[in-house]
């Protein structure tokens, strides 16, 4: 869960290139104990929710300790705005479509975040925190069905978690050169999960011309790549989609024989004959093409 920043100034400005409803002054919101609406007041004696919603980054939420309301409609907030991150682009949104989609009020906002970008920061914390997930997920990989079996969990919870962050991972990137605490939460982030990878390539001893390091950060960005593209040409990554990288992955790094039942298959395989097309080379042509120049 992320913490607050104590660099950050409760007195935080609001974003720019909000619009004039945008543009309120957060000294001037409200506490939580204020006068909100009815909904939005936390539960005075509310369990807390479990540990997985974030602390948020904001002045005002980051000296109280959230329950259950309070969870819920930082929940709403975050999940809002990777939808309209989605849709617009973390430049182009504002405060106002992430309030509008969550149903909430500016006010309200401004009770969990300072700004956008501390919002941004939030979910970029709560996405590191499930790349770290993905990191401690991963078992040694063998190269039986087995090992395809365990890496085929793993490569869809990659799958998963790249799908539900896609908006957060672009902002991510388009932030890096600028923000140096994301820089340092992504290089954490994506050296975490190839190191790992990296290790169980060298545990499966993959043969000569395969550097460890240098294939897990190959097949992350092959993984990264694919869905990227899958997402742009508005295509599913599907259950045939996750197999085949499972499946390019186990038998390129890890000297697997595939998923379950591969391994009989290519051992029954039969020779097939080689296909010779008109016009072309083949077994035999040599001959063929005697017997017809001694006919003629």
């Amino acid at each position: 869960m992320p913490s607050a920043r104590a660099a950050k100034s409760t007195h935080a400005e609001a974003p720019k290139g909000l619009g004039a409803s945008d543009a309120l002054d957060p000294p001037e919101v409200p506490e939580p104990h204020g006068a909100l609406d009815p909904p939005e007041v936390p539960e005075p004696h509310g369990a807390l929710d479990p540990p997985e919603v974030p602390e948020p980054h904001g002045g005002p939420a980051s000296q109280r300790v959230l329950r259950s309301q309070g969870k819920r409609t930082m929940r709403k907030l975050l999940d809002a705005a990777m939808e309209v991150f989605s849709q617009r682009g973390y430049h182009a949104a504002r405060v106002d479509d992430i309030v509008k989609l969550a149903r909430t009020s500016h006010g309200t906002f401004y009770l969990y975040f300072s700004n956008k970008e501390d919002l941004l920061h939030a979910l970029v914390h709560e996405a590191g925190e499930v790349v770290i997930e993905l990191d401690t997920a991963l078992g040694p990989i063998d190269p039986g069905p087995e090992g395809w079996t365990a890496l085929r969990e793993w490569m869809e919870r990659f799958s998963d978690a790249w799908l539900r962050y896609a908006p957060v991972l672009q902002a991510w990137t388009d932030l890096l050169v600028s923000d140096q605490e994301l820089t340092a939460e992504a290089h954490a982030a994506s050296t975490g999960v190839a190191s790992t990878l990296a290790r169980r390539i060298a545990e499966a001893n993959p043969g000569p011309g395969i550097e460890p390091n240098a294939a897990a950060e190959a097949v992350i960005a092959m993984i990264d790549r694919f869905h990227y593209i899958r997402r742009f040409a508005e295509e599913p990554v599907d259950s045939q989609a996750v197999d085949t990288l499972t499946t390019m992955v186990h038998r390129a790094v890890f000297n697997g024989t595939g998923p379950p039942g591969s391994a009989a298959l290519l051992t029954r395989r039969p020779n097939r004959k080689p296909v010779v097309t008109e016009g072309a080379p083949g077994p035999n042509r040599s001959a063929r093409t005697k017997r017809s120049r001694k006919t003629s």
